[in-house]
């Protein structure tokens, strides 16, 4: 994608291999004996005479002997040899993408760190001035110095800056980088040179050897294709420029596809217009950062990033200031659905300055309605007085009743999603007073799947059914597992694009999500819970092992 594209023009001019050695063809010497039998031939006089010397005598004066010019035979013609088979792709939005999304932000963010508030918008008209005609860097730089007044020593660094904010931008599009096979060549109009855009490819992680061109405007007029096709077999030019990437190639009859996966989605435009931009961006870099060929797989990628992550972020903030507010320093994440929130928390919970402990809680309802006497040791030596429990949702129901059985109140609760009352368990045993339920998701929220943010937080592991005590260390024992290893790998991957989010969270400040203030957390965190249960995809991949863990469950308490 141009943002105002140039380098240089490349020459066209292919290298061609000479024949190692000319065929040489010797004519017979005079004088010389036949072979004997060829088919046709006789012995024949070895004396030369006039009429066997005709030949080589031609402008020999007065008939007198010469010796004949040698002239070789012509070398035999080279067999044409296939064109190489390739694919061609653009760099710019196709392979790589730029954190920040647009170009411009580049510049903005070279205005902020130089301290020069009219770089960007003269960055911008520089370009627009030179745009007509071929131009690269040096050229806009050049027309920079003149719009800003700047002396060399500052047209230098301010070049070097953009360069180096460039590095620091660049992110991979790992779907398309997928596509890309050693000996591929890569056709970029752009006016960064090539060695530039080599480095941004190797930083984005690009490790196939590959040819790059670069050029001002090749594409985009169309002269590239033409030098292309006499030295390359183009399989497919995929690129996200219409015009350059697919207009451009199909008049050559090249096979073209076009990309628009750098775009932000819905959700991400949404986050943008609200203003949780950063919070846009580090959805997108994950998106663009994780693929997988399985579509199964990549479909609950698309939910991590663009959905069950920013829910769990914004429920990270929310969850920090509320124990920070009761000032609780043990926070127990429970089993199993808080499996990647604990990670994600911490992160949080450091931005924010609040220290505490976080703890993974082995439990689940089986554990705590038929408790052995090592799990309710396991139990009391958590639920101190300085302990705040978590879990991604639920009634509430096993853990108050549990309480009751240890003799405790009062217990500390905080559940992204507080369910309603279930008529099954409490026919079983009405919840007691034993918990201070606290609830970032209303109860009656309407729209709410909780069954599909349960799926998007799945752990690997199976239910725990107890916790052995060994001195002071806790074994937790799991139930079997009946997931199949396909619906596990899923599983892992789908927590693998959600720690992927973690880690770039280093990447961003995130100050509009930390400013928010509690209703706006429950109100964002609400609307993204709606779209995510609208992402039937995970029921049909989750369903059924699903309903069949949870009819067991309900079995083995009683109210099946």
């Amino acid at each position: 994608m141009r943002s105002g594209e140039a380098s240089v023009q490349p020459d066209g001019n292919a290298l061609h291999s000479q024949h190692p050695f000319a065929g040489l063809h010797r004519n017979a010497v005079p004088g010389s004996r036949r072979k004997r039998g060829s088919a046709g031939e006789h012995d024949v006089n070895t004396a030369p005479n006039s009429n066997q010397f005709t030949q080589y005598l031609i402008g020999a004066p007065n008939g007198q002997t010469s010796t004949a010019a040698f002239t070789p035979a012509p070398p035999p013609a080279e067999p044409a040899r296939p064109l190489p088979s390739v694919r061609t792709f653009d760099v710019f939005d196709t392979l790589i993408a730029r954190r920040c999304v647009e170009p411009s932000r580049v510049f903005e963010i070279v205005a902020k760190r130089a301290n020069l508030p009219a770089f960007a918008a003269a960055r911008k008209a520089a370009e627009a001035k030179i745009a007509q005609y071929p131009y690269n860097l040096d050229m806009i730089y050049d027309e920079l110095k003149i719009a800003l007044q700047l002396d060399p020593l500052q047209v230098a660094g301010l070049k070097a800056m953009e360069i180096d904010v460039e590095l620091e931008q660049v992110i991979p599009i790992a779907e398309n980088m997928a596509r890309v096979r050693h000996g591929d060549v890569l056709i970029s109009d752009m006016y960064l040179g090539a060695d530039i855009i080599r480095r941004l490819l190797d930083k984005a992680g690009l490790n196939k050897k590959v040819s790059l061109i670069v050029s001002s405007d090749g594409k985009r007029s169309g002269t590239i294709w033409p030098q292309v096709q006499a030295n390359l077999a183009v399989e497919e030019h995929l690129g996200d420029n219409a015009h350059s990437d697919v207009d451009m190639p199909r008049r050559f009859n090249i096979p073209n596809r076009h990309t628009n996966t750098f775009s932000p989605t819905q959700v991400e435009g949404v986050l943008m217009q609200i203003g949780l931009r950063q919070l846009a961006e580090l959805c997108r870099e994950t998106r663009l950062s994780t693929w997988s060929a399985n579509a199964q797989t990549r479909s609950v990628q698309l939910v991590q990033a663009s959905l069950n992550f920013p829910i769990m972020l914004l429920g990270s903030v929310a969850l920090a200031r509320f124990a920070a507010h009761l000032n609780k320093q043990s926070i127990l994440f429970s089993s199993r659905d808080c499996d990647s929130w604990l990670p994600l928390f911490e992160k949080v919970s450091q931005r924010i300055g609040f220290t505490c402990k976080a703890t993974y809680f082995y439990t689940s309802r089986l554990a705590k309605m038929q408790p052995s006497s090592s799990y309710k040791a396991y139990v009391k030596r958590l639920l101190t007085a300085d302990a705040l429990v978590v879990d991604l949702c639920g009634t509430g129901w096993s853990l108050a009743n549990f309480a009751a059985t240890l003799g405790l109140s009062n217990l500390q609760v905080f559940f992204l999603h507080k369910l309603p009352a279930a008529a099954a368990y409490e026919a079983m045993a009405a919840t007691p007073q034993t918990c201070q339920f606290h609830t970032l998701v209303s109860p009656s929220e309407a729209g709410v799947e909780n069954t599909v943010l349960e799926m998007s937080n799945y752990a690997t592991h199976g239910m725990v059914e107890d916790v052995r005590m060994l001195q002071d260390f806790a074994i937790p024992v799991f139930a079997q597992d009946n997931r199949s290893p396909e619906t596990l790998a899923i599983v892992q991957a789908q927590q693998d694009c959600f720690a992927t989010a973690v880690s770039l969270m280093d990447k961003y400040d995130l100050h509009e999500v930390f400013g928010l203030d509690n209703a706006s957390l429950a109100a964002v965190t609400s609307a993204l819970y709606v779209m995510l249960s609208q992402q039937m995809e995970l029921r049909s991949i989750y369903g059924s092992s699903h309903t069949a863990e949870e009819t067991s469950v309900r079995r083995s308490l009683g109210c099946a």
